[in-house]
């Protein structure tokens, strides 16, 4: 009979809660109408930062508006992935990078939801060419 340590237990432990995920890196929704979605070119992502205290309502919120269609598709860090950081990363995509109306209407979502501090906006291609800081196109709003 094979039995984990409790250290094993531990790196194992699944959740449906960011915070104490350590099964995998990220957990991911998509809307009902998203067939596929696919990190790319036009591709872009409104960034929320949740302490570790307050990801899972924020998760909950994003995730609910996901499902419900007002959201494209969203992901968020879990436990495994931010130890050793401050916190977690919600990432709330977009299709288009260049449609304005789009990015504003999402950001409205966001701000519905309770999220009305700024927050930045980020290409995928810069995230996937590790651009950051100077070269790389951020809006904030």
């Amino acid at each position: 009979m094979n039995e984990q340590s409790p250290l094993e237990e531990l790196l194992m432990r699944i959740s449906d809660r960011p915070s104490e995920d350590l099964s995998c890196s990220w957990h991911i929704t998509k809307s009902p109408s998203c067939e596929t979605f696919f990190s790319g070119a036009t591709t872009g992502k409104w960034c929320v930062f949740a302490p570790s205290s307050d990801v899972d309502q924020a998760w909950t919120k994003i995730k609910s508006a996901v499902e419900e269609d007002k959201l494209l598709c969203a992901k968020v860090s879990t436990a495994l992935r931010s130890m050793g950081h401050d916190g977690h990363i919600i990432c709330v995509y977009t299709r288009d990078w260049t449609d304005g109306q789009d990015l504003l209407r999402v950001r409205g979502v966001l701000r519905s939801l309770g999220f009305v501090e700024e927050l930045g906006y980020k290409r995928d291609i810069d995230t996937k060419n590790r651009i950051y800081g100077p070269g790389e196109w951020y809006m904030r709003a």
